[in-house]
């Protein structure tokens, strides 16, 4: 059993991070566009941090980051990033577990995995309120996930380092 101090210094560190590229976004990212579009970073971040950390403590990250971009971004309904990324960290983690060992290619699968899993539930709302073009939200979905993943350069590297230095010995 780890010490409660040692849980709360390893997330305020993941925290620190997550705030560190929430600012990439809105200060790099936001401003780059491909075809109109522009890289949308926040689901794959809890993604790789529940790739790394587990089922439990990976889902309850991805509650926590979900909450904040619900009042953050605008979303399909309140609470939509809260469900999304809840869900994606836990198919993540169930991904690195079982599938593949957390890592670079582990992180590009459930990237991927959770820029498309949102997206697709953007449009499910999307679909199910009567309005859009199918076709041409899919094209969207997946263009907004290609331009993202090379964002996979710095997510990766930096949780792998904050999991790896964090790591305890209880």
């Amino acid at each position: 059993m780890m010490p409660k101090s040692y849980l709360v210094f390893k997330w305020t560190v993941y925290s620190l991070a997550t705030l560190l590229l929430f600012a990439l976004q809105y200060l790099v990212l936001d401003h780059i566009q491909v075809w109109g579009l522009t890289p949308f970073l926040y689901p794959m971040l809890p993604a790789v941090a529940a790739s790394f950390e587990g089922l439990r403590r990976g889902s309850t990250f991805a509650l926590a980051v979900g909450v904040v971009c619900d009042l953050l971004l605008p979303g399909p309904f309140e609470g939509f990033y809260a469900i999304a990324f809840t869900l994606t960290a836990l198919i993540a983690a169930l991904i690195a577990e079982n599938l593949l060992s957390p890592g670079f290619l582990c992180g590009l699968a459930v990237s991927a995995m959770s820029l498309l899993l949102t997206g697709g539930l953007r449009i499910l709302v999307q679909f199910l309120s009567g309005g859009g073009y199918l076709g041409l939200m899919f094209r969207m979905v997946l263009i907004e996930s290609l331009i993202t993943l090379p964002a996979l350069v710095v997510v990766v590297p930096l949780y792998r380092l904050i999991h790896d230095r964090c790591a305890s010995d209880y």
